[in-house]
This record gives C-alpha cells, structure tokens and sequence, in this order.
C-alpha cells in the first residue's frame, strides 16, 4: 500500500449570514424607579432588553413602553433615550456592536420578543462579559470596556460568539415560513416537556418568593425527581432550581433596596430568613457586597446620575 496516498478533499466554505465585528459595550443595569438616560447617537448598532419590570425608550421619534421579554434594537445613528417608569425598578441589557453583514438590516426599528433559549444566550454574553472586562457593567457613562488582564483568553470569542447566536436566532424566528423540515418529534416534545417543567417551577417559585423552599417540595410540585430538575436547569440556566430561586429572591430584594421600601432588618424578615446575619451572608454571596454596601452603591450611583 502506497503511504503517501493523498487524499484530496473539496471544502465547503461558509458564508456566515451575521458577523460581529466589534464589541463596543455590554451593560447590565439596575435602574431605580427614577431613572432617566438623556440620550444619545453613535454609528453602531445597539439593542436595549428588559430582564425586569418595564421602562420608556425614545428613537428619535417617539416614546414607547418596553416589557420584560423585548429587545429593542438602535440602528447607527439613531438618536434614543430612555428612562423609567416611576414605578418600577428595572433590570436592564444593552449591548452595542459593530456589524456590516447586510442581513442585521433586517434588525432596523424592530422591537421583538425573545424566547427562554435567547434570554439564556443573553445570560451568556453578560456572564462572559462580567469575566472579560474590568469595566462595571452597570456604568453607563464609560467610552470603552477595559479587559482584565486575567480574564481567560478565550472570554472575548464567547461574547461575540453568543450575540451571534442571539442574532441568529431572533432572525431565524420571525423570517423562515414554516419550521424546518428536518425537526424531529421527539426532540420537539422533550423540549416542550422541559419547558412545562421550568415554566411550573418559575410560577412556584414567584408565588412563594418570600420564603424558603426545599427541593423536595418542588419537586413533589413540578412532578419530578431533582436530579432530573437540576438537569433541566443547568441546560436553561447554568445553575440548579435552588440556586436559581434564591438568585430570584436576592433580585427582588435588591428591587426594594433600590426603591429604599425597607431596611436591612425587615427585608430579612419580609423574606422569611431565619437571621439578618444569614441574609447578609447569602445577599453577599450572590452579589458580591452586603446589603448595606449595596444601598451605599445605589445611593452613589444617583448622586453621579443627577450631577
């Protein structure tokens, strides 16, 4: 047998539909109930998602009302701006890049909804995001998003990596006619069986927000064992159904934080924590400061704004 028998191949090169060029900025907001962006216009593309409550955008045009589970996208050179709404404090995404592929004009003036799959591609970027930059996420005044110098190289690429898939996705959803024929039944049905279950467990868990939970009285709801549950929610989420609950808890709680409706002491009984030194511990945990560090924070960054 000859060892030098080459075998030659013919490639297939992919034309990719959207292209990210550039990461300009990624920004996670809590915004309290009387916050207001005066506006402004760049030449690159930038969307703005609600991931709680509700706030007014501008685009130059008109105001309008974006809700939990809309995405908003600002073309180049679109003047816009934004602010609460009085009432709510929310959380908010806005993530602006550079794109030349002539498909993102498909993205001109839309404002659209987003599935559970594309709010996990959102939580992606920002937790790749939170590892890459220095820069806090939650400024909206910085001109450029400073990497740390020991996030891991790999970091940028999944940023970039997820938004494509983000756009991708959204673009696939409201432009192809009819669904792909290559859908199998049995692949649709578990992920609509898994989607009852993570939709179950997300009503159970914001009816009793303002207690503790035991997984084993989840699961006896949702009708599932836990290591089945855990698996479902690591697939959606990236953490188990208990980590997930208190994250719930921890946001809410940082929500009347932010609306200044209790201090520490009554939050900690309002949510059934068993002491004020348990909730300081778990609010630290997951935020990385105590709860009257995060106050002080809050109570700063509106100095800042109204300067």
């Amino acid at each position: 047998m000859d060892s030098d028998n080459t075998a030659y191949y013919t490639p297939f090169y992919v034309q990719k539909l959207i292209s990210v060029d550039t990461i300009v900025t990624v920004h996670y907001f809590e915004y309290r109930n009387t916050f207001s962006f005066a506006g402004e216009r760049h030449d690159f593309w930038e969307f703005v998602c609600v991931d709680k409550g509700e706030i007014e955008i501008y685009d130059g045009k008109t105001w309008s009302l974006l809700r939990r589970g809309q995405i908003r996208f600002h073309k180049p050179n679109e003047f816009h701006a934004l602010k609460a709404n009085g009432i709510d404090s929310p959380n908010v995404i806005v993530v602006s890049f550079i794109c030349a592929s002539p498909a993102i004009d498909f993205f001109r003036d839309k404002t659209l909804s987003y599935t559970q799959k594309e709010q996990s591609l959102l939580a992606e970027i920002i937790a790749h995001a939170r590892s890459l930059f220095a820069t806090p996420l939650d400024d909206p005044y910085v001109p450029k998003m400073e990497a740390r110098r020991t996030a891991p190289p790999w970091e940028a690429q999944l940023v970039v990596c997820n938004l494509e898939l983000l756009l991708l996705s959204l673009y696939r959803r409201y432009t192809e006619q009819k669904p792909a024929k290559q859908t199998h039944v049995s692949s649709y049905a578990r992920s609509s069986y898994e989607d009852e279950i993570v939709n179950a467990s997300l009503e159970y868990f914001n009816k009793n927000m303002f207690r503790m939970l035991r997984s084993d009285e989840v699961c006896s709801i949702v009708h599932v064992s836990y290591d089945l549950l855990k698996s479902i929610f690591f697939k959606r989420f990236g953490c188990g159904p208990m980590k997930y609950f208190a994250r719930m808890r921890i946001d809410e709680i940082k929500t009347l934080i932010r609306n200044s409706v209790m201090n520490v002491s009554e939050l900690a009984s309002y949510f059934g924590y068993s002491s004020i030194h348990y909730f300081s511990r778990q609010f630290k945990n997951e935020t990385g400061m105590s709860p009257t560090e995060y106050a002080t924070s809050i109570k700063a960054k509106t100095e800042k704004e109204s300067d």
